[in-house]
């Protein structure tokens, strides 16, 4: 177990350094004569802090191990003890690899591994699987190139970068609004010192309107940018409203239609709680993969006045093209009482989390029962 903990902890200071170093290097101006802008400690710092507690926060969920009584962990064997085949990531790898040396031709085999590498930090294996995927799958799933791509921006190796710049430019070429290719492009750009290509970039990204979680991400990047943002393009799109949940199912009648792979979550608030949720607060309720950073698959945003209430989230709730519901395994599901109005969590707001197998149940349960740290 202590080899498991130092090998997490290393994983968790080489991604605290992968994001953090943007930030810490002095920024020249984009005009000449214009100062050198000083380091973004104070994000980066957030950022840090935010990768520990969310680490731990994630782990602690999902963790069968018995902290209160290791000596118990050596009763349970190996693969046991939590419902599932593999006990462990490393176990999940095996398996998949396992399956991939008896069926080499395994199309889903090589996503679902080049995802858990991805998980485990090991985006040039990721690169690899992607690969193989790919010469299975042929031009039939363009969306794999683009997660190939996605996969090659995190090794931050820079023939890597060069590589993922071509992959999403042809994207953009065949589709000027692909939505994933836009958001990486400019992160390309951002890392290569090109601010004017991710002002284009995310400017052409924010003109579709998107969710407003991603609005809020885009604009605060593009101020950074220098780039003045139209008030309409600021402003939050209304927030739907979902009827409590007396036998029925709450919903905002404007809500997109379900489509493809839907959750049905019930969303209630622990008693201990329940005179800590301010009325009219903001409640975001979201879908994630777990372990991968960026975005949520899926998001709805509602008021705490709804509380308690049904939410279904499916692939018509799709953040970022190509990235839905259908496209993952496991998904982690989040009710989220933001106290600032803000999509990201915040210290003080109040969270609950649910994980949804795949091929589980539709219906997934999720009390809001923890503040953030």
């Amino acid at each position: 177990m202590t080899s498991f903990i130092i090998l997490c902890a290393v994983m968790l200071v080489a991604a605290i350094a992968l994001v953090a170093y943007p930030l810490l290097r002095p920024t020249p101006g984009a005009i000449k004569g214009q100062p050198v802008l000083p380091p973004a400690i104070i994000p980066a710092l957030a950022i840090g802090l935010g990768l520990v507690l969310g680490a731990a926060a994630m782990y602690h969920h999902s963790s069968n191990f018995p902290w209160k009584n290791p000596e118990a962990a050596a009763a349970v064997p190996p693969g046991h003890g939590d419902g599932t085949q593999g006990g462990s990531m490393e176990e999940v790898m095996k398996q998949l690899e396992a399956r991939l040396q008896a069926n080499p031709v395994d199309l889903e085999g090589w996503r679902m591994l080049a995802r858990t590498y991805l998980v485990t930090g090991q985006a040039g294996k990721a690169v690899d699987a992607y690969e193989k995927a790919i010469q299975i799958a042929g031009d039939t799933d363009p969306s794999l190139q683009l997660d190939l791509a996605e996969a090659l921006v995190l090794t931050n190796d820079a023939p890597m970068q060069e590589r993922a710049k071509g992959i999403f430019a042809a994207a953009l070429a065949a589709d000027p609004n692909s939505q994933k290719a836009l958001w990486y492009s400019g992160v390309i750009a951002i890392r290569a010192g090109d601010k004017e290509t991710a002002k284009k970039r995310w400017s052409k990204l924010l003109e579709q309107n998107p969710p407003d979680e991603i609005r809020q991400i885009l604009v605060a990047q593009l101020a950074e940018l220098g780039v003045a943002v139209p008030a309409v393009a600021q402003a939050a799109s209304p927030a739907p409203t979902a009827a409590p949940m007396m036998g029925a199912q709450g919903g905002d009648a404007a809500a997109p239609a379900p489509q493809g792979r839907t959750i049905r979550v019930a969303v209630s608030v622990d008693p201990s709680l329940v005179g800590k949720v301010p009325a009219g607060a903001t409640l975001f309720v979201s879908a994630r993969e777990p372990g991968i950073p960026g975005p949520p698959l899926a998001a709805v945003r509602l008021t705490s006045d709804v509380l308690p209430t049904t939410v279904v989230l499916s692939d018509a709730n799709s953040m970022i093209e190509g990235r839905n519901l259908s496209s993952v395994g496991d998904i982690e599901v989040v009710a989220h009482v933001a106290l600032a109005g803000a999509p990201m969590t915040s210290s003080g707001d109040l969270v609950g989390t649910a994980i949804q197998k795949k091929g589980g149940a539709a219906d997934v349960k999720v009390a809001i029962n923890k503040v953030q740290p």
